[in-house]
């Protein structure tokens, strides 16, 4: 038997200079979802969007000439996947609600917590809301994004995952978000009701129509200034086990 040989130090496979500017604020969002249990992948997966967020929000600004609530926007952003902490499967609506919940109980505005509840696929629309008998919602209305800090957190979270993971083009195509969310928002509709998710829903209609509002306010170019933020994001994802971009059961075409 050989022996083991210890190999020496090199050099830190870490950069903590991104980690020392981080707000008091900013670290009380990732502080929190440690402690209730959201995996490193999440983590690092929402201080993009939590990123994401505000180069959106500098865009809204400058383009509309109005001012957003920064705040609700980053931490809207940073906790906006909270809720997977508490169920066994990432992709289940159930974790916008619940997530939802987790941040109102641990005291932040309601701003915040809506954020929260309807950035999931850019929201839900009310017939897919219905359709679907999502056991969380009470009420059958539309859970989709409406103020500028709701809309801004559900675009950050649907760039980041179109470009980021999925290696999407948001800016040029259209349908980007039907392709990458059919699979996820069908399996939920057929698994609950039994039914099939045709692709002429609403649900989808509003997926296009909402990466085309909103793509304008984050040019390709502001967005690839995170650029080494999304790699780290992507390595901590594939260390997961998780393969890149993440494959699709079917094809929207």
């Amino acid at each position: 038997m050989g022996m083991y040989t210890i190999q020496p130090y090199t050099k830190a496979s870490y950069d903590l200079s991104y980690f020392k500017d981080f707000s008091a604020e900013r670290m009380k969002a990732v502080a929190l979802m440690a402690e209730v249990g959201l995996p490193l992948y999440k983590i690092h997966h929402s201080i993009v969007i939590g990123d994401v967020a505000l180069l959106i929000a500098d865009g809204v600004e400058k383009t509309n000439g109005i001012k957003v609530d920064r705040y609700v926007c980053e931490m809207g952003a940073l906790l906006h996947d909270i809720g997977i902490s508490q169920i066994q499967k990432d992709d289940m609506p159930e974790h916008a609600f619940i997530g939802a919940q987790i941040v109102r109980d641990a005291g932040y505005p309601e701003e915040v917590a809506r954020c929260v509840e309807l950035h999931d696929f850019a929201g839900l629309t009310k017939e897919y809301v219905e359709g679907a008998n999502l056991p969380c919602v009470i009420d059958k209305e539309d859970k989709i994004p409406v103020t500028w800090e709701e809309k801004i957190v559900a675009y950050a979270d649907m760039i980041v995952s179109l470009e980021g993971e999925w290696f999407m083009d948001v800016w040029n195509d259209d349908t980007c978000a039907c392709r990458a969310y059919y699979d996820l928002l069908s399996i939920v509709f057929k698994t609950r009701t039994g039914r099939v998710l045709t692709k002429d829903h609403p649900q989808f209609q509003h997926e296009i129509d909402f990466n085309r509002e909103m793509r304008q306010y984050i040019p390709r170019e502001v967005y690839e200034t995170i650029r080494p933020r999304i790699e780290r994001m992507r390595n901590t994802i594939r260390m997961t086990g998780e393969i890149l971009p993440f494959p699709s059961l079917e094809t929207w075409d």
